[in-house]
Parts: structure tokens; sequence; C-alpha cells
């Protein structure tokens, strides 16, 4: 049975004016971030994991190879997710779309319940959550064949689907069937020479098709598209651009002026050979005015992680090895690369208290690196005393178990540590997001920065 998981919580709060995606969304799309990925080899989360990791946001097409090769099995394996989200209050509706097992809890309550063998299907289940972060676990597993996964969440009331529903065909001409589709946060692919879904579309001779639903303020509007090969745009039943044919990557522009409310937008494209690639953005009040919509900025540098896939990994005050060693980084762990080399064969990443620059050839990577900006500045190593967790731990109210949990600090992640008890067996924290709360001081924590624990206030 051919298999596409898509996992779609979605989380959409509606803006006066254009809030969606590039195109800007009309409600930001939330995958959530800092998942901790557990991977088991059988399809029950039996025994202990293979493997675990972090990953930022929960969004795979694995085809039919494996999620860890060499570790976890191609098929019939099982992964559970976990992470304190954040959540801005209210009823939201939760979907998951699953071909094989899937369900989904909130705060250890059930929400969607499908955990059996099954061709693609949709699920839903709605909960109601106060303010502030709640605890997601997500479980799936993969019978045989093809695995997917994608993952976000929205509110009820969200009114329009937060971000572009995508359908994708193994032809040029965008004629059934179709073989896969899924929801996406934003319309800014490089596929390079790969696929969208490994397995399951072609690496050439492919198109698709997406569709969004953007609630805009009244006004002109510059659509900008990009596309390596063809690519056409309709704006409501308006066809804007029209350059269906093969071409290396070339930008595409059109103004429409609009009346305010919600539009329908359609975005087409089909991959000859070699490079694929499309992007699509807008600007309000037209190209030069330098007025663009609220949250875009024409095309943001694409998000792009890294993960360590050696033992231990150097991270150095510039590009090359002959550069300062500021920290080193564990196997598993990951990072936002936030610029490269002029041939990429080194990266720049950002951390919790350091900036630096890791050799390419030893990471994962997720994401457009030919996007990021060239550079060959260095980066330094903070003095505020960080605290790093290679364990998943819970984030507590207060210095001891008795106080309620009220987030988590990732496998990987890094905290300002603010305070501490008396004996230092537990430290008062502040996340990046501004969260402050008490972590355990045990052999899963491990202090880097300037600054020594005892010149920390005790607090607690």
């Amino acid at each position: 049975m051919r298999r596409i998981v898509l996992f779609t919580l979605a989380l959409a709060v509606f803006l006066p004016v254009a809030a969606w995606g590039p195109g800007v969304m009309t409600a930001s799309a939330d995958s959530g971030s800092n998942w901790t990925g557990e991977y088991f080899d059988n399809r029950n989360l039996a025994g202990s994991a293979r493997f675990v990791r972090i990953d930022p946001v929960i969004s795979f097409a694995w085809g039919t190879g494996s999620p860890v090769p060499h570790v976890i099995p191609a098929d019939g394996f099982s992964v559970r997710w976990t992470g304190a989200q954040t959540f801005a209050g209210g009823t939201y509706t939760f979907i998951a779309v699953a071909d094989d097992g899937v369900r989904v809890f909130v705060d250890d309550r059930p929400v969607i319940d499908a955990w059996y063998d099954q061709s693609q299907t949709q699920h839903t289940g709605q909960v109601t959550l106060t303010p502030g972060q709640h605890w997601v676990r997500v479980e799936y597993y993969d019978a045989i064949d093809i695995a997917s996964v994608f993952v976000s969440w929205r509110p009820v009331d969200a009114g329009t689907p937060p971000g572009w529903e995508a359908a994708y065909f193994n032809n040029r001409d965008l004629a059934p069937p179709q073989v896969a589709g899924q929801l996406e946060p934003t319309l800014d692919h490089y596929w390079g020479v790969g696929s969208p879904f490994p397995g399951v579309v072609n690496t050439d001779n492919f198109s698709a098709r997406w569709y969004g639903f953007p609630v805009l303020q009244g006004g002109t509007y510059t659509f900008v598209v990009g596309a390596d090969d063809a690519v056409r745009v309709w704006v409501d039943d308006t066809q804007i651009i029209n350059a269906w044919y093969p071409a290396p990557y070339t930008e595409h522009q059109a103004s429409l002026t609009l009346n305010g409310g919600p539009h329908t937008i359609r975005v087409e494209y089909f991959e000859a050979g070699d490079v694929a690639r499309t992007s699509f953005y807008w600007v309000f009040g037209g190209v030069g005015t330098g007025a663009l919509p609220p949250e875009s900025a024409a095309p943001p540098i694409p998000s792009v992680t890294v993960t360590v896939a050696t033992g231990r990994l150097n991270v150095r005050s510039g590009p090359g090895v002959s550069h300062a060693v500021v920290t080193q980084i564990a196997n598993g762990e990951s990072y936002a690369a936030v610029g490269r080399n002029a041939d990429g064969s080194w990266l720049q990443i950002s951390g919790p208290g350091f900036t630096g620059w890791i050799n390419a050839r030893y990471v994962q990577i997720s994401g457009d690196v030919l996007g990021l900006p060239v550079g060959e500045a260095g980066g330094g190593v903070s003095s505020v005393l960080m605290a790093q967790s290679s364990a998943s731990m819970r984030v507590r109210r207060g210095p001891g178990t008795t106080h309620p949990r009220i987030a988590a600090l990732n496998r990987g992640e890094s905290a300002q540590v603010i305070g501490r008890t008396a004996d230092s067996s537990w430290l008062q924290i502040r996340k990046s997001d501004g969260l402050e709360g008490w972590v355990a001081h045990n052999e899963f924590i491990t202090l880097t920065g300037g600054g020594a624990l005892a010149s920390i206030p005790v607090t607690g």
C-alpha cells in the first residue's frame, strides 16, 4: 500500500492586512519547534529508542528510504515526537492525514487516534487550550512502502487554510493522477536535482499546483515568482504570469490592483530536467516602494538546519581549520545555518551563546544552502553562562520535582543560567523565548560560556 503521511496542526491568527507567507499567510502557520524525535526499529514504539535527535519541525519525506539509514529500517518503524509548544489560546483543530498509523496528544489528552494500517486518510480532532505552553506528543508508525510527515496547527475560527494546498503529478501537464500532496507553510522550494517526495514524485518531468487563500487589504500588489523551469500564476480568475516553458531560474513579475478581502491565488509549475526550484511572494504598493505586507520582506533568507553527523564537531571562529576552535557540538544536535563561504564547504551556524563555522562534510543539511549569504566573518563565545541539555528535560516552576512542569529543555537546546539553589542541584534558566523556570543540575546538563557557577546568585 502506498503511504503518504501528512500531519497538519495549523495555528492561524487573522491580521488586518496581508500577512500570508512569502506569499505571506493569512495566518502565520506554526509547525512548532525543537521536537524531540525518538526513532524505534519497530512499529509499536516498543523498547528503547534506537536513535534520538532534535527535529526543528516535523516535516519529512523519506520516500522508500529510512529516516536514519543503517539504524532504523525503511519499513516497520515508528517515531514519537514530543515538545512544549506555545499557543495563543482558544479551540484548535488538529488535522492528521496519514498512511499508516498516527495519533496526537496534547497535555496527555488524546486528540486523534488512528493507530491502524490505512491508505491515505484525513483525521481531525479539536481541543481547547489556555494561552501559553502545552505539551504536544505525536506518534506515528510506518508499515511498508512510502513514508513522509508534515506538522502544523490552526484555531477553529481561522476561516481559511493556513498555507498553500499543494498537489504533485508525475508529468509536466498537471494530468491526473495526483501522486502526492500536502499543506505547505510557504511556497519557496529548492529541490536541486532531487524530488519533492523521494520515491513518489519524479526527480525530472514532474509538475505541481498550489492554491492559497490570502486576505488582503485593498491596493496595488506586485507578484513575483521564480522558477526553474516553467511557471504560471492566477489571482482570482485573472492569469497574471505565463512562463510555461523550460528555462533556467528566472524571476517574473506582474502588478495588479485588488479590492480588500479574501482572494484565491493559483501557482502552477513544471520541472523539465536537472535543477528544480520555485518561489513566490508579493509586494504591497508596487516594486521599489519599499512597502511590504507585515511579516514579509521580499524573499527571505531560507531556513537551513544542520544536524551533526559525527561524534564531536569543532566550531571555529572562521571558515577553515586555521581558525581557532570556539566550542564543540555533539552528534545529533541541530542548529540554524546563517551563512556560508563561497563554495559552501563551510557553514556559519548560530547557537546559544555562540556563532561560528563548521565543516559542511560532517553535518546533514535541511534547506537551500545556496540561498545563504556568503561571508567570511568569524564568531565568538558569549560570556553568559549557558546550560545545555543532552536529553529532553522537564522545566519546572520551582526548584524540585514537586513543582509543576511548565516546559521542556530539549536535547541539544541551551538556556541562560540566571539563578541556582544553594547546593547548585537545581538551576534557574531563561530560554530563548523568554520563559523562565528550573531544571535539575544533573549529568545531562553541560555548562558552557563564560563565568563560574558560583558567581550565579542563589534564587531558590
